[in-house]
């Protein structure tokens, strides 16, 4: 009993220690608009004297005379530019600046003052270096304040990219030409010197499409309404036709034409140039010419169809599981001057018995007959793997000619078919 009471004393104690340090802590805290009356006598116009107290009215506010945006108009890849704007304090408190952050590395700010007297005004400097393939430029940098209506303020950098020398298309890209007929290339060169330029003789950096080719440069006006080049000043038209008998396959070559200052002594064509060396840069203009020279006799690509090097077409069924007739579509084009005078057909087709094919008749497509091509896989008694493990584990479709002049076409078949 007597231990009971004395633990009934020691939690007594306890809890009035407990109370007092709580009541002088938290019981008697003043509130951040100040004393909390709570017989209902707080109102809008107490709180907002009590909250001037602390508050005062005199902050510090941003203007900028001159705006937060600069178009620099045309630089050039690899130029350095800067820009020079202006900040002024126009409130009544001191205004503190920070740089913060840009788009870029390339793009860098300096401030000449981080602290702003009411009336002061400072200045922001601005450089960028051009690093950009596109023909635009735009980078910005913040400006961090204390001006509780502007925080941050981002300055502007925007304008143009142009090469000395630029051309339209950059890249010469003919797509698929039959190997009976001419190629024929058309490029702009927009100078944007300050001297006046002459161009050389265009040459390919192929001894046998030089062989084929002829060129034609004539200077060009540069229209009125044609904004984007409204800053050069001269302009080129350049032409260059390729007789037919390129050797079937890929085209990746270079169009190179020399130029000089007029009154210089001319570039000269027998140079070797070297498209990654920025040394020849000066003298020479470069454009890339890409394509493909096919036969007179192709195929439409797809997903599943594609053409091999050497000639021909494979078209991949994949691993059928399946034990049903399989049919696929494509189409054959017929190019070239010999169109009208040739008539196709299927002509052997294995394994026989498990492929099927049939050739509809042509519809005219411009400068092209479009014949339509359905095959059939039907599955025998034996699963057949023709799955390409050498050139000759295929499946085979010819289309013949009639004519001498149009080589036949394969088209080989990848698949493995289940026994029916």
């Amino acid at each position: 009993m007597k231990t009971f009471l004395v633990c009934l004393v020691v939690a007594g104690i306890g809890a009035a220690i407990a109370y007092n340090i709580n009541e002088s802590s938290y019981g008697r805290y003043e509130p951040h608009f100040g004393p909390i009356d709570f017989d209902g006598e707080t109102t809008a116009a107490n709180a907002m004297a009590s909250l001037k107290k602390e508050w005062s009215e005199d902050i510090p506010k941003v203007e900028l005379p001159d705006g937060n945006e600069h178009d620099f108009g045309i630089m050039q890849p690899e130029e350095e530019g800067e820009h020079v704007f202006r900040v002024k304090n126009v409130g009544d408190a001191p205004l503190t600046l920070k740089i913060g952050a840009s788009t870029c590395k390339c793009t860098v700010g300096t401030l000449e003052n981080e602290s702003l007297a009411p009336g002061e005004e400072t200045e922001v400097k601005m450089s960028w270096t051009v690093k950009t393939n596109e023909t635009t430029f735009g980078q910005s940098a913040e400006l961090r304040t204390n001006d509780p209506t502007q925080v941050a303020i981002r300055f502007e950098i925007t304008g143009k990219v142009v090469r000395q020398v630029q051309l339209v298309p950059e890249t010469l890209t003919f797509k698929e030409v039959a190997s009976g007929e001419p190629i024929d290339l058309e490029l702009k060169v927009y100078s944007y010197m300050g001297d006046e330029i002459e161009l050389g003789q265009p040459r390919f950096t192929s001894d046998e499409m030089n062989e084929l080719a002829e060129f034609e440069v004539t200077p060009m006006e540069i229209e009125e309404d044609d904004a984007e080049h409204a800053e050069a000043t001269q302009a080129f038209l350049v032409k260059a036709t390729i007789a037919p008998g390129l050797n079937q396959g890929p085209v990746s070559q270079n169009l190179v034409m020399p130029f000089n200052k007029v009154g210089e002594e001319k570039a000269s064509n027998d140079v070797e140039v070297n498209v990654d060396d920025e040394s020849d840069a000066g003298t020479t203009i470069v454009a890339a010419v890409t394509g493909r020279i096919v036969g007179v006799l192709s195929m439409l690509e797809s997903t599943k169809l594609k053409g091999v090097t050497g000639g021909g077409y494979i078209y991949d069924f994949g691993k059928i599981t399946e034990n049903e007739p399989q049919t696929a579509k494509a189409f054959v084009v017929l190019k070239g001057p010999e169109r009208d005078k040739t008539k196709l057909s299927v002509g052997k087709v294995t394994p026989e018995g498990v492929v099927s094919a049939q050739l509809n008749e042509p519809i005219q497509n411009g400068s092209m007959s479009l014949y339509s091509l359905e095959f059939t896989l039907t599955p025998g008694d034996e699963k057949i793997d023709r799955l390409g493990m050498n050139r000759e584990d295929y499946g085979l479709v010819t289309i013949m000619s009639d004519n001498p002049n149009v080589p036949s076409m394969k088209l080989r078949l990848k698949f493995s078919l289940p026994a029916r």
